[in-house]
């Protein structure tokens, strides 16, 4: 896929953890145009959890990874993008906010 850095998204999301991706699907859902930076792997710092105990909606448990996976695929199925870059500077003085990226650099506007 190729990356349109030239874009301005309703909302930008550093971080692919659960509240990263919580945000996303919500956002996604509202209609909003909304890309998440992860620099890991979906899910963040619990995908690298062996397995997690207690997490709604997963009462037999479910290993960190796939949980991770899950939270991806639920918030891109309403349309979020997700990039997996790290976040090397972040520029949020006026109304369009800039976000430099190992990937590009991203933008995020005013609604």
């Amino acid at each position: 896929m190729s990356l349109n850095t030239s874009k301005i998204y309703d909302t930008l999301i550093i971080g692919g953890g659960p509240a990263g991706y919580g945000a996303a699907l919500y956002t996604s859902r509202a209609g909003l145009e909304t890309i998440v930076i992860e620099k890991l792997s979906a899910g963040g710092q619990i995908a690298l959890s062996h397995w997690v105990d207690n997490y709604p909606g997963f009462e037999e448990g479910i290993d960190g990874f796939s949980l991770g996976v899950k939270m991806q695929k639920s918030a891109e199925r309403f349309g979020t993008v997700t990039v997996q870059a790290e976040v090397k500077g972040v520029s949020l003085d006026k109304p369009v906010k800039e976000i430099e990226t190992t990937a590009g650099t991203f933008w995020q506007g005013p609604l």
